[in-house]
């Protein structure tokens, strides 16, 4: 096990390896997409290695030695377990999503740092993805438990994507003894133990990609004169689109308009399945009438360099979510790719980066469950070109702050500079010896005198 505080100055293109569980192909969700990502902004000072466990289909193969300016990553996919550990000690330093664990458990001994990537708040999806099967439920907690157990008490160090997930982790290091006296010595700030990477979006400004076509003039026949409102990634249990399709409804009369479209039904991931909330939210515009009227729902995932054109199309940006613990930690990935494009953004407040894009005059956060307020907020968007030129400008210059060269820096700058955590134990209760000490190191024996009886029974409790 790797000990002690040491840090490695010796950079001289140092091998970096990041692992992903998701398929990294053209077709790709969040998880992959963020280590793909982070991997270019690391190529420019280090020999970068790109791996995931997922055999990827020839159409869809991204190039092995994969170009990114003047240097070249190396991705590989389809690894078993032995290629993987064998890729493992050959890097110096290894990247991993926190559920990499799980199914290769000696990562964490076979490298020389260890970084663990915490920008998904698993546990509290696991939650919501169970509600309705309380044993497949309790199972997939405790093994989720486990599993970003394991991975915090090994890593040399960890990232998250906001301020507040990263409150969240320092509570969950604390209470596994993490942080301790040593480990406070070492960074009272305990930036060192655990700091923010926010998800970022691309450098160059956005532009369409290939023939350029997307959602208008396609098979649903939505048109120049059509106001499309994306939903920009999957349906998960832990959004709610329905609020959205009933808003919609709502105002069909008002907006004719007015287009909801979902861009994309099916992840990626093929052990991912379709969740109930992409069904429910279906029927519901089934129900209503609007289905491949007012609203569309593309089935396979779009790849993600033609994301782009889907984008452009597009006139308003939503995402909408229950007020669950979720959501208070979440990161919504797609709502940078709004943010890119310049779309007004309409979302469910309660997020962090919703919060911030209302702050800062780039959208509108909505209430929870609320299809009037939508639907009022969409009658706004839709009439008053002016509100969504201001919101436009706004998201464009939001974006500035989230570009994956700034948002990858504490990455960036702990791979210039790696280092070891000081050692530490889980606490226990000190034995009388420690007791007797600490008092004394206080007041002396006046006060193990004074405090006696009170030491002999915290023994016994």
């Amino acid at each position: 096990m790797r000990k002690g505080s040491f840090v490695d100055t010796n950079n001289s293109r140092r091998k970096i390896l990041l692992v992903t569980l998701e398929p990294v192909s053209s077709t790709m969700a969040g998880p992959a997409i963020r280590c793909l990502e982070l991997a270019k902004q690391l190529s420019s000072e280090f020999q970068v290695e790109l791996a995931s466990p997922v055999a990827v289909s020839a159409e869809k193969q991204l190039p092995g030695d994969y170009p990114c300016g003047d240097a070249t990553i190396k991705i590989l996919t389809g690894l078993g377990r032995s290629a993987l550990y064998s890729r493992a000690m050959e890097n110096d330093i290894l990247v991993i999503q926190s559920n990499v664990l799980k199914p290769f458990p000696r990562l964490a001994e076979l490298v020389k740092y260890l970084v663990v990537d915490l920008y998904v708040p698993y546990l509290f999806a696991v939650l919501v993805q169970y509600k309705d099967d309380p044993v497949a439920g309790s199972s997939s907690y405790r093994m989720m438990h486990a599993v970003l157990e394991k991975h915090m008490l090994s890593a040399d160090f960890s990232m998250c994507a906001s301020e507040i997930q990263r409150d969240y982790w320092i509570g969950r290091y604390c209470a596994l003894g993490r942080i301790d006296n040593a480990m406070y010595e070492f960074d009272p700030s305990m930036r060192k133990l655990i700091d923010v990477v926010p998800f970022g979006l691309q450098e160059k400004p956005i532009e369409r990609a290939g023939d350029g076509k997307a959602i208008r003039h396609g098979r649903y026949g939505i048109g120049d004169d059509e106001k499309i409102m994306i939903w920009g990634g999957g349906i998960w249990d832990w959004f709610d689109p329905l609020t959205v399709i009933r808003a919609v409804e709502k105002v069909k009369d008002r907006l004719p308009m007015l287009r909801l479209y979902f861009m994309g039904w099916k992840s990626p991931n093929p052990k991912v399945e379709v969740m109930g909330m992409a069904h429910r939210a279906r029927e519901l515009a089934i129900e209503t009438g609007l289905i491949d009227k007012f609203v569309f729902f593309e089935e396979d995932w779009i790849p993600y360099e033609e994301r782009v054109n889907y984008l452009l199309d597009a006139d308003i940006a939503v995402s909408a979510h229950f007020d669950l613990p979720e959501t208070r930690y979440s990161f919504r990935t797609r709502m940078l790719d709004y943010l890119w494009a310049g779309l007004p953004v309409l979302s469910t407040g309660g997020d962090p980066l919703s919060d911030e894009i209302e702050r800062e005059g780039a959208g509108m956060a909505m209430p929870y469950e609320d299809p009037d307020a939508w639907a009022e907020a969409l009658v706004k968007l839709c009439n008053e070109g002016g509100l969504r030129k201001r919101l436009s400008d706004g998201a464009l210059n939001l974006s500035e702050k989230y570009r994956w060269s700034r948002t990858s820096y504490a990455l960036v700058n702990y791979c210039r500079e790696p280092y070891h955590l000081p050692g530490f134990q889980r606490p226990t209760m000190p034995n009388l010896a420690e007791r007797v000490r600490a008092v004394y190191s206080r007041g002396g024996t006046d006060l193990i005198v004074k405090r006696s009886k009170e030491i002999v029974s915290d023994l016994f409790k």
